[in-house]
């Protein structure tokens, strides 16, 4: 843990602080602009959402969670919002600290593969005008509440079982193929439509098609995941705000966590690199396990409607039982 604490120490003394200059640069920027709407909001109990989102935003630079992990559950469960306006929030939210994040990871990291990404958003646009304009409407808020739960907890599955995986590399292998186009073109919108309901998803899946189908290495697939959230966040909230406007109390709890966010979320980042594989594990586990206990305590769930989410689940098992023999098919029998 020493010798972590040096390299981390070493990190901040180098030329790297013109990136961090840059981030002082524009937090001095927003409140100028915006100092005044950010102290008329900076009252109970509206001040609490700038330390839920500190740790949103590190959530959301070191892990494939994304900010809506905490800021979806905080605003239903906390501030008791609808899911409507949790899932705006997170999108707002996101496209500052997700986008600051990957301001940052585009400084340290070479070699994107935008074809990969390019088709990738092409499809999560697709699925968040299809969620945001009809779908969204059509769901009860409940078993969004619910679904959002699930949601996390398959994919806590799914980084539990990314230590299986072999043959791992740095590069993501689009090939121009119509199995990896359509694959990753059916994740896009598939994510994009999650994200339209919950806030995010988009990132989650993703990351288990770069990890499960690409191979791609852990820290790499997160890094990608963290871009690919933050160009839907950016893209879901316009789309909100063309359909059918934004909230104000949307508006007003985004003035209090924007500037915390633009420094949380690359932090996190820098974290990632030198955090352990253990830690990191164990730090999404109790995130999605404090998910899990506070809807069983605060949720009502409908027993009636519990086939539904039993249906839900196992779609998404067999979409992982998909993707492991595409996987084969493409790397080989030895992989996983």
């Amino acid at each position: 843990m020493h010798s972590r604490l040096i390299v981390m120490a070493r990190f901040f003394s180098q030329k790297r602080w013109a990136i961090w200059l840059f981030y002082g640069v524009l937090t001095l920027v927003y409140f100028l602009v915006l100092g005044q709407k950010f102290i008329a909001n900076w009252q109970p109990p509206t001040w609490m959402i700038a330390p839920i989102m500190a740790f949103g935003s590190f959530v959301a630079g070191s892990t494939f969670l994304g900010g809506g992990s905490v800021a979806f559950p905080a605003l239903t469960k906390i501030y008791s919002f609808e899911p409507v306006i949790a899932k705006s929030f997170s999108l707002a939210i996101q496209s500052v600290g997700m986008t600051s994040a990957s301001l940052y990871i585009f400084t340290r990291v070479r070699g994107w593969p935008m074809g990969f990404m390019a088709l990738y958003l092409l499809g999560a646009t697709l699925g968040l005008l299809f969620s945001i304009g009809y779908l969204e409407a059509q769901i009860p808020p409940l078993d969004i509440r619910i679904s959002f739960t699930l949601f996390l907890l398959c994919f806590l599955a799914v980084y539990l079982l990314t230590s299986n995986i072999h043959n791992i590399s740095s590069d993501t292998h689009l090939e121009n193929n119509a199995r990896d186009v359509s694959l990753t073109m059916f994740c896009g919108i598939f994510g994009g439509m999650v994200s339209g309901l919950l806030g995010s998803g988009a990132d989650l899946v993703g990351f288990t098609l770069l990890v499960f189908y690409f191979r791609i290495e852990i820290r790499r697939a997160i890094q990608t995941s963290v871009v690919l959230m933050a160009a839907t966040s950016i893209l879901g909230i316009v789309i909100q705000y063309l359909i059918r406007g934004i909230d104000p109390q949307v508006v007003d709890l985004w003035y209090v966590a924007a500037p915390v966010v633009l420094f949380g979320a690359p932090l996190g980042a820098v974290l990632c690199r030198y955090l352990s594989k253990r830690f990191l594990v164990l730090f999404i586990c109790l995130i999605v396990a404090a998910e899990v206990v506070s809807t069983i305590m605060l949720v009502p769930i409908d027993r009636s409607r519990l086939v539904y989410f039993l249906l839900a689940a196992m779609t998404f098992i067999g979409l992982l039982a998909a993707f492991r023999i595409l996987a084969l098919q493409k790397h080989g029998s030895t992989d996983t």
